[in-house]
């Protein structure tokens, strides 16, 4: 063997000694300098990503990048709300497994949830809705989407995509023009709805009473 082979092997040997009886000083060091740090953290992120099937990959980057930190770690800031549904106090207390102070379990309230902190739930009385929505801004989603669930994740998606695309001005700006052109659209939905059950009721195809509480569904749609 040449001289620079037993210098590695008397090297090696060593480390893997040292090692053995527990001295990972030098390793620790290593550790704290901001290069290795840097690697660690790029072939963790590697290391996952490798497991993803390539047609989930953008999906899969978008949900690691709202669940860190769309779940606690944002201050409020936008006053971003998004309306979630309205229920009475006491399906509210058994979905989200919270009691509220309200003692009426029948009494119907609005849960909005925070846009960017999902940890973030407000719960209010439905007569102060409108004053609630006057003072914040408030998004529903797509209306098509029925499940109130799958109708946050995608507004949520929508969100942070453009504000990482676009930045956060336009985003919101988008969100919201987005808003007001669904609900330009359901004002349209509603009267046609409410023209046919005027109809319908005129020409005796329904009764009042049933008139009457189906106006109020139609009415009552978000």
């Amino acid at each position: 063997m040449n001289k620079e082979l037993i210098y590695q092997i008397r090297e090696e040997y060593k480390e893997l000694h040292k090692i053995a009886k527990g001295d990972l000083q030098e390793i620790e060091e290593l550790e704290q300098q901001p290069v290795v740090q840097r690697y660690k953290y790029l072939f963790s992120l590697k290391d996952a990503l490798a497991r993803v099937d390539d047609c989930y990959i953008q999906a899969h980057i978008m949900g690691e990048i709202i669940n860190k930190y769309g779940n606690g770690l944002m201050e409020p800031t936008n006053k971003l709300w998004f309306w979630f549904f309205d229920v009475t106090v006491g399906q509210y207390e058994k979905m989200f497994e919270k009691e509220l102070e309200e003692t009426d379990k029948d009494r119907m309230v609005c849960v909005y949830l925070d846009l960017e902190n999902a940890q973030r739930v407000m719960v209010i009385p439905i007569e102060e809705q409108d004053a609630f929505e006057a003072i914040n801004k408030v998004i529903r989603g797509k209306r098509s989407i029925f499940n109130a669930h799958d109708r946050y994740f995608n507004t949520r998606y929508e969100y942070f995509n453009l504000c990482i695309s676009e930045g956060q001005d336009v985003a919101i700006k988008t969100l919201l023009s987005e808003e007001d052109s669904q609900r330009e659209e359901m004002k349209k939905v509603k009267k046609e709805e409410l023209k046919k059950l005027e109809e319908s009721w005129q020409y005796n195809l329904i009764s009042q009473g049933e008139y009457e509480k189906r106006k109020k569904l139609v009415l009552a749609k978000k």
